[in-house]
């Protein structure tokens, strides 16, 4: 009987513990650089036209803010096959970068090169997981803002280490 109170008093000393350090804001609202500060304000759902060869179609994307304000998780070509997520976050440095998963089957990573009041440019870090001279990959991506509730994203696809195409896609804010 004193082995079952002795256990009892434990547990209900780790879950006060567990809470008392839940409650006391450990994990602090993220804020981070200008630029991901600017792309956190793209949280919600967009409509979009892109012209993959085919002529325009419509598409829809969703823009989330998840890990205490750390990351932003852009979901484009919802409920589709090509489907595909991009994860934007800033580094250690405070320098905005991404992680594309990619309809191509590959994770390009890239880093901002570019700030300017409407656009942010991003182009492959030279650590990613990319054989560059060799893999189809997104090498590229240019966001063009106008306004809150209006932006073109402009893809540019490698191939075979030379620029093969740019994807421009086309949004509007719908929520």
């Amino acid at each position: 009987m004193k082995m079952h109170t002795y256990i009892f008093t434990i547990l209900i000393g780790f879950l006060t513990f567990g809470s008392a350090s839940a409650d006391s804001g450990e994990h602090q609202l993220y804020e981070g650089s200008k630029a991901f500060q600017q792309m956190k304000q793209l949280a919600g759902k967009w409509e979009g036209t892109v012209d993959m060869g085919k002529g325009p179609q419509k598409i829809t994307a969703s823009y989330r803010v998840t890990s205490a304000g750390s990351v932003l998780v852009e979901t484009i070509f919802e409920g589709t096959p090509n489907e595909m997520i991009t994860v934007y976050h800033d580094d250690k440095n405070k320098r905005l970068g991404l992680t594309h998963y990619c309809g191509l089957n590959n994770q390009p990573k890239m880093v901002l090169i570019g700030n300017k009041e409407n656009a942010l440019e991003f182009d492959l870090a030279g650590d990613a997981p990319i054989d560059a001279a060799h893999e189809p990959h997104m090498h590229a991506l240019t966001l063009t803002f106008a306004g809150k509730n209006e932006m073109q994203q402009h893809w540019t696809q490698f191939a075979q280490g030379v620029k093969k195409k740019v994807v421009t896609i086309t949004f509007k804010r719908i929520l």
